[in-house]
């Protein structure tokens, strides 16, 4: 199976997306708990994504769906915007219940809530990016 090839097959993009994914999960999730440290939560979830978004989309357009040209980064990266907005939104409202039903809550609990708002978003993150990125399959002309 060539590399072009490849990047269209939905296993390739799963495993992909899942290694990135993780990685990202990861870095948000260290960012947010330092960040957490010096300031609201809200803010540091706002900057942690933001900061993870842009890293994640660029390796998954370039790993998952094989779109190696420069060509259409910018546009990758504001579709990316788009993704970080679907995101924010699934953690913020995550953060916003746990304060609300417990103004106290620790860190620790803060940076689960904010996970388990991750992993939502990210679902929906792969299907747009796999619609926006991924190489349509050629269709062999018959003969």
């Amino acid at each position: 199976m060539t590399g072009a090839t490849r990047h269209t097959h939905l296993k390739h993009q799963l495993s992909s997306f899942a290694v990135i994914g993780v990685a990202s999960t990861v870095a948000n999730v260290a960012l947010f708990y330092l960040l957490n440290l010096t300031m609201n939560a809200q803010v540091a979830n706002a900057l942690a994504l933001i900061i993870t978004t842009i890293f994640n989309t660029a390796a998954n357009r370039h790993f998952t769906f094989g779109v190696r040209s420069r060509e259409g980064a910018g546009r990758a990266q504001l579709q990316g915007l788009v993704l970080w907005l679907i995101m924010w939104a699934a953690t913020a409202l995550a953060l916003f219940l746990l304060l609300h039903a417990n103004p106290d809550a620790s860190h620790t609990a803060q940076s689960a809530v904010q996970l388990a708002g991750n992993v939502v978003a990210t679902l929906i993150r792969f299907v747009m990016l796999r619609r926006w990125f991924a190489p349509k399959p050629v269709v062999a002309a018959s003969e």
